[in-house]
């Protein structure tokens, strides 16, 4: 069974707030066999380059940077959503020795609710959701929508996601916080999620990332 076991995450690296050093020996230690970012800045871009031999990465100095790490080959394409795209990425289970069959991934970056003006921003939080619940439903299929989706379990957005999807950390019982106002604060409120269908959440955790707000989201997934 150890060896069916896929280490995803997910980080936001704070439009370039996170350090480089520490990010590279994060990634060393996590070890991470797909990673997702958001507000991915230049010189983080760089280091993960380093470390991840496939995948795609876009990253911007106005915290629209985003992008997909992997360690084997994998298919990636613009998720389009409403405001701003995500990333999509296809690991097909002949190039991935934890995977007897195809697992897609998808990297999602929800407005965040106290941008102004709050009627436009409610509108384009419904609509990034309709377009992530929409495409799933389209077709069923092994798959993990994960990242920084700026809503606790107490917003709808959040809902209406666990609503046809599993919750990764609901699902294993290791459910932490994963955001705070200042990088250097305990963690108050649950905001970065990895959603699942047709894989086994078998453990979940979080880890600091120095000079971000946002805590990484690790998920350790068993493909039956």
């Amino acid at each position: 069974m150890v060896d069916k076991i896929l280490r995803v995450m997910t980080a936001n690296l704070f439009n370039g707030g996170a350090p480089i050093g520490p990010l590279a020996k994060m990634l060393e230690r996590e070890h991470p066999d797909v990673a997702v970012f958001q507000e991915l800045a230049p010189a983080q871009a760089r280091v993960i380059r380093q470390q991840f031999g496939y995948g795609t990465l876009d990253p911007r100095r106005d915290s629209h940077g985003m992008g997909i790490a992997a360690r084997y080959p994998i298919d990636v394409d613009r998720f389009e959503m409403t405001h701003r795209d995500g990333w999509k990425g296809m690991l097909h289970g002949a190039d991935w020795p934890q995977l007897d069959r195809d697992l897609e991934i998808i990297n999602v970056h929800i407005r965040n609710p106290l941008m102004r003006p709050w009627r436009e921003t409610s509108r384009t939080r419904k609509g990034q959701v309709d377009d992530i619940l929409e495409y799933v439903a389209a077709k069923r299929m092994a798959r993990v929508v994960l990242g920084d989706m700026n809503s606790s379990p107490a917003w709808r957005s959040y809902r209406r996601l666990a609503g046809q999807l599993q919750d990764a950390a609901v699902a294993a019982g290791t459910a932490r916080r994963t955001w705070a106002p200042l990088a250097k604060m305990p963690r108050l409120l649950r905001v970065d999620h990895a959603f699942v269908e047709g894989v086994v959440p078998v453990s979940t955790h979080t880890v600091r990332i120095k000079g971000s707000d946002h805590s990484a989201l690790l998920v350790d997934l068993l493909i039956e």
